[in-house]
Formats: C-alpha cells, structure tokens, sequence
C-alpha cells in the first residue's frame, strides 16, 4: 500500500521576488565572459540564467519571445560541444527583450541541490525507440524552462524536427492541475494532427506525481492519445507509492523514461558517500548513526588512497557559487574547512582527522565555540529582509497537526542564511582538539524549511540538538549576545518552538516516506524525541 500522505509542511516554496533589471544583467554578464572555445561550466552558467529568466518571464505572463532563442542556442551549444557562434546576437536579442522591474524566480531543485545535470535529458533520447520525426516538447517550469530547451536541442542535433513550450502546473501538491493556454492548446493540436510524439521533462516526480500527470491529461483532453505521450523524469518512480489520486493507474497510461543515473563528477570523486553511507566512514558504530532522509541528502563522494579528500554537491553554476562563497567566509574565521572548486558543481575538503561530536561533548569551551559561530554567521551571512510569514505559518500548522497546544510568534531582529544544521555531528572534533563546522553552506537556502530567516533559528537549533540544560541555554545565549551584540532573550523561546515541531515533522515525513527502510525506526525514533522536547516546552515564554 502506498505511504498515507501527512498533512506537515516541511518543503517551502522556494520562489522569491528578485529585481528583473538585476537578473538580465546577471546573464549578459555571463553571455560576455563566454570565449570563442567550448568551455562547458560557462555555457552551462549562462543556460540555466536564461533558464532562469524565461522562467520568470513566463511566469509573470509577459511576452517573453523572442528572448527563448537565448536559452535554445545555449542548449545547442552545450548538447553539441560546440561554441556559442552567435554571442552578440544573444546579446541584443536579450537588450531588446523587456524585463519587469519585479520578478518571481524559482529554484531549480535539480541543478541547486541533487546535480541533475542538463545533459542527462539529451541522452535520455536515445532510449526512445524509434526516436520520433516531429515532437513537441512540454517542461514543466521552473526546470523544465532548460530541460525543454536541451531535450528539443537534443533533437534537433540528430536532425529531427522538435518545437517546446513549458507550463507551470497549479493547486495543492497532491492534485496540480494544468491549463494550456489558447496559443498552447492550438499548437498541441496542430502536432496532434500530424502524428507527432510529445514529451514532457521534469525534475520529478516528487511525493505525488501530479504535476506529470496534469500535464500528460491536459494534453489528452485536447486530443493527443496517450500513446504519444513520454514522460521523462529524473528518477524512476515508485508509481504504486505516488500519494495523487489514483496515481499508479493514471501513470501506467503514459510511457515514462528516467535519466541515466551515472552522475557527472570529478574524476578523484570515485567512492559513493551519499544516501547516508558517509555515516560509515565517520561514524562506525550503527547505533550511533544519525536518522537521515535518504533522498534529499546531496550527492557525496569520497577519493581513494592515502590523500582522502571528501566530495559534495554544491549546485551548478552560480547556486554552486553562492554556497562556496558562504562556505569560504566560514573557512576564513577558521570555522570549517577550505572548499575547493571543483568540476561537475562539486566542492572538495580535505579529509579532517577527528570525529563527529556528541552531546555529551558540550562543555564550556564547546558552548563558546557554538555561540562565536552563531556570531559570526549573523555578520558574515545577513541579509536585509526576508518574509517571516512562510515559517510562521509552517510552525503554527504543524503544532496544530501534530496536537501540540504551544502558542508561537516568530520575530525578525537578525536576518541571515542561516547554517540550518547545528546537530553535533556536523561538527568535527579534530585530534588538536578543534571543533569545525561541516557543511555550513548548503541548508540555510534549500528547498526544506526555515529558508532565510533570523539567526535565532541556529540558537534555538543548537539549545535543542546539543539538549541543552537551562543554565546551559542561558550562558550559550550570554555569550552569543557578547559577541554579536544582539540580545535573542526575548524572541528565542519561539525560535525553540518553531525548530523543534520542524525537526518533528520533518522526521516523521521521512519516516512516512521511507516506510520498510531501515531508515524508518531512526526517523520514528528522531521524531519522538522531538515530540519528547515539544511536551516539556512551557509555554510561558522563558526568558534568556
């Protein structure tokens, strides 16, 4: 039986407003430092920003044409190993295009966070058998802006004929429903009627399915057969545990292929070290292996022989960028180790000699090091503003799902990308007695709760995984407030609240998701101790 689908919010909407002038300089600056050679880590920086760009277009329902021939001739050039030939022409093709003084920009899940290469859905084709003589092309936005652009470029390099559009599916998660637009609807009829194949590419399926499937029926209402229809995902589903209505039955209709899962990386990136099997090589003992959502760890690797250096994910192009950036902050406080860039969006990190702490390791030397670096990040990583209702409304409707009768009312005094994860086996204890943070840059902007939020996030994280005692807390809390400047007495007792029904829900999610694992009883187990902490909060605001 498929997993029962929990009503938690733990996924956040990782969309956000963006200044439109700002993003479109932000590509041509990449289409200019293009050179006159094959580079594939530029023209890949430069797709998925025009990728990005159309998106947002698109959204917004301005006309964004001509400005798709930028993101075609992209994916031409990255599909062909070849060099952009007409640079300036993109150039003005993208002066000339209008851009509002306000968009909203999605994250591509793929690229940012599980390297979901661009390639894959070119290569992807050559499974189709026979390959189709005319197709159309549906992406599902955000990603499927670049997707469609490669999979249709991926045609046309083997001389067939392949148009695109894209679509951005709507409603709840769990029953997304998609609307072609008169334009769309008129040329979907017009492949229909000449026998053309149509394939719709996407990142997914996440948890339900229904985004493929809404837009695989809009397609069927307006005359394509189901037979024509590919569904191309980058992962093989498990159809029978998709939680859309009737899911398995309405999938089956459609053909559906996956990616290739041989993942681009660096050469001396050779041992797989994600999924949880990094816990094998710091942390032997089973019993003591954190819980972990399998599917949403970053890809990691390890290299081989005496020099060991530790691979991950940090997102292609410029999401792989922003994380380094933040990660190389860290590192220059002597907080955590040095990244070094690598190909594929991977960083690397030298192998640190040590091991993952525990809460037991709290001392008074342990709490000043936990509050200097929350210090640090509340300089080195603060933002202007960010918008506080999204986690505000997280916190308040799993506290109600999960029957936790806790008032909380989060404030905004520090905003920053926080670190997000403060468990102690984040951080290393080398044999000098020093504690480093590990991955400092990824969590605090992915596409899990909080996103942006006020560094009491990371307080109220680290009192919660280090259990804290009271007079613990207080002196954590003390010292932070000494070396930041920044007094969280008053708004910490909801941060704690809002992070614990987090990690609650987040848990027992995963644990729903991964039923028959034997991940499932770790996050069973990590869940009610979460709950545990919930039950012994008062909800009288302590004071710090």
């Amino acid at each position: 039986m498929p997993a029962r689908p929990l009503n938690l919010l733990v996924f956040r909407d990782g969309s956000r407003e963006v200044s439109g002038p700002a993003l479109k300089a932000a590509l041509k600056q990449s289409l200019q430092l293009l050179r006159d050679s094959f580079h594939e880590r530029e023209i890949l920086d430069a797709l998925l920003r025009a990728g990005e760009l159309e998106c947002a277009l698109s959204d917004c329902c301005s006309r964004s044409e001509p400005f798709p021939t930028v993101t075609d001739a992209l994916a031409t050039a990255l599909v062909s190993s070849t060099p952009v030939p007409n640079r300036n022409q993109l150039l003005e093709t993208l002066d000339a295009t209008h851009v509002p003084e306000r968009l909203t920009l999605a994250v591509p899940e793929g690229f940012a966070y599980y390297a979901l290469h661009p390639l894959a859905f070119a290569g992807v084709l050559d499974r189709i058998s026979p390959l189709p003589q005319q197709a159309l092309i549906i992406g599902i936005r955000s990603i499927g802006a670049t997707l469609s652009a490669v999979s249709a470029a991926a045609l046309r390099v083997r001389g067939l004929h392949a148009e695109r559009t894209t679509i951005r599916p709507k409603g709840h998660p769990y029953n997304r429903s998609a609307d072609l637009s008169p334009q769309q609807g008129a040329l979907v009829k017009s492949y229909a009627a000449a026998n053309a194949n149509f394939l719709i590419v996407d990142e997914g399926p996440g948890l339900s399915g229904s985004s493929f499937l809404s837009v695989a029926e809009a397609l069927t209402t307006v005359g394509v057969p189901a037979e024509k229809i590919t569904l191309i995902c980058s992962h093989e589903p498990q159809i029978e545990h998709l939680c859309a209505e009737n899911a398995a039955r309405r999938w089956r209709q459609f053909r559906s292929l996956a990616v290739c899962d041989d993942m681009r990386r660096p050469d001396l990136a050779q041992v797989w070290a994600g999924s949880g099997e990094w816990r094998k090589y710091l942390l032997r003992e089973e019993r003591s292996w954190p819980a972990s959502w399998l599917t949403f760890e970053r890809p990691k690797y390890l290299s081989e022989g005496a020099q060991a250096r530790f691979f991950k994910f940090l997102g292609f192009g410029h999401y792989g960028s922003e994380v380094a950036q933040r990660e190389i902050k860290i590192a220059a406080a002597g907080f955590g180790p040095v990244p070094a860039i690598e190909d594929a969006g991977f960083g690397s990190y030298d192998f640190i000699g040590g091991r993952p702490m525990c809460a037991a390791d709290l001392s008074e030397s342990a709490l000043a090091r936990l509050a200097a670096y929350c210090a640090l990040r509340a300089q080195s990583c603060a933002l202007d503003a960010v918008d506080l209702a999204p986690l505000q409304q997280m916190a308040e409707h799993d506290l109600q799902e999960l029957r936790f009768n806790l008032p909380v009312k989060l404030s905004l005094e520090k905003p920053v990308i926080c670190d997000g994860r403060m468990q102690p086996h984040e951080w290393i204890l080398t044999s000098s007695g020093q504690m480093l943070k590990v991955d400092s840059g990824l969590h605090g902007d992915d596409h899990f709760f909080p996103g942006p939020t006020d560094i009491a996030w990371d307080l109220a994280g680290a009192i919660v995984e280090w259990q804290m005692s009271p007079h613990q807390a207080t002196a954590f809390i003390d010292m932070y407030r000494r070396g930041s400047g920044d007094d969280p007495g008053a708004r910490i007792h909801d941060y704690v609240v809002a992070y614990t029904v987090f990690r609650c829900a987040y848990c027992l999610m995963a644990a729903n998701a991964m039923q028959g694992t034997r991940e499932q009883p770790r996050l069973e187990s990590a869940a009610a101790d979460y709950g545990d902490r919930l039950m012994q909060l008062d909800p009288v605001r302590v004071k710090f």
